[in-house]
């Protein structure tokens, strides 16, 4: 992993809990499985993988970030490929994070860093202080709606699993990853986490939770799953028609409130 341009390096934020950028590389290469394609070649990734520290710092301070100041941490000689590099690092905030970088003026070129989907909770202050945790908890969202609105537990570790990402072991960004999912998201309404009627020797499955329902839809949860793999939400069609006739029924419903109003 190459470190920031030399003329910023004095200037570059640490990050929470001194994770390295050779450590996020690790993550964005293995764990995720985000490979290389004929376009982003792997000095353009370094680039925008060196950028997640800045723009993590510039979320926890609650900061907003221009276009010249992300252009001040790439290394000169790849600064034409600027809107590319700040593409895969959007991808990779969203992914690892669920943090997106969001244009608020288009004149100025500055950006806000927000959570995605509509969540609320980042989970910034649970076990590895200062990580957003969101990106693991629209993953296990989309686990769920993948499943059919109901995953056992086998299925969401199962995913988890080829990410990395274990029940019973510590991870850099998300600390205890089970603790997260069975009592923190549970805590937080996000999840529900239940045990199968029936079911012998004892096993448990996951389904939303009341504050899901409230703050995303599938549809927003879907379109962030696609964004961040480079498909087109209508590359899952059966998901796509459920989550889009759950969409025109809150809306049917919405419409139906106000006339009665």
């Amino acid at each position: 992993m190459p470190q920031a341009m030399e003329a910023s390096t004095s200037l570059m934020p640490p990050t929470p809990r001194g994770i390295s950028e050779d450590l996020l590389g690790e993550v964005v290469r293995e764990d995720l499985c985000l490979h290389d394609d004929e376009i982003m070649h792997i000095p353009l990734r370094k680039e925008a993988i060196s950028l997640v520290p800045y723009l993590l710092h510039k979320y926890s301070s609650n900061e907003s970030v221009s276009d010249t100041d992300m252009l001040s941490h790439i290394k000169r000689d790849y600064r034409r490929y600027f809107p590319l590099i700040i593409d895969k690092a959007s991808v990779f905030m969203q992914l690892l994070f669920g943090i997106e970088l969001k244009e608020v003026d288009p004149i100025l070129h500055t950006h806000v860093l927000v959570i995605v989907a509509g969540i609320t909770y980042d989970g910034a202050l649970s076990d590895v202080q200062g990580m957003p945790k969101t990106g693991l908890l629209i993953i296990v969202l989309c686990i769920i709606f993948m499943e059919g609105n109901c995953a056992t537990e086998d299925a969401i570790w199962h995913v988890l699993n080829e990410m990395e990402v274990y029940s019973d072991r510590e991870h850099f960004l998300y600390g205890k990853p089970r603790k997260l999912l069975v009592e923190d998201f549970v805590f937080e309404q996000y999840l529900k986490y239940e045990q199968v009627p029936g079911s012998d020797p004892i096993a448990y499955e996951f389904r939303w939770g009341p504050r899901a329902y409230t703050e995303t839809t599938k549809m927003k949860v879907l379109e962030h799953w696609a964004k961040v793999s480079g498909l087109d939400p209508m590359a899952f069609p059966t998901l796509y028609e459920e989550a889009l006739q759950e969409d025109q029924g809150a809306s049917t419903h919405a419409t139906a409130s106000l006339i009665e109003e």
